[in-house]
């Protein structure tokens, strides 16, 4: 596991993937975000990956929210996607 700040995370992004290893994203010496790619993600525990998609979850509704975007039409969107694919 590497550790790079915003900065060199951003500069060094296309290696670290090539690299297929995890990086911790610091800012100020804080932790502020992990990059696992998506190879290697087996080897997360189940407990990290539900934390994972609860995280990203929580994030997209209050995204949502602030937009004052609904449910419904985030449905409503969807099914007008589907239909110009066919």
């Amino acid at each position: 596991m590497k550790l790079a700040s915003i900065r060199e995370f951003r500069t060094s992004l296309a290696d670290y993937s090539k690299e297929g290893e995890m990086v911790l994203v610091t800012n100020h010496g804080k932790m502020v975000g992990c990059f696992m790619p998506l190879e290697k993600s087996e080897n997360l525990p189940i407990e990290m990956k539900k934390e994972f998609i609860a995280q990203m979850g929580r994030s997209i509704a209050s995204a949502l929210s602030s937009r004052k975007i609904s449910e419904k039409d985030v449905l409503d969107d969807f099914k007008i996607f589907k239909k110009r694919r066919r």
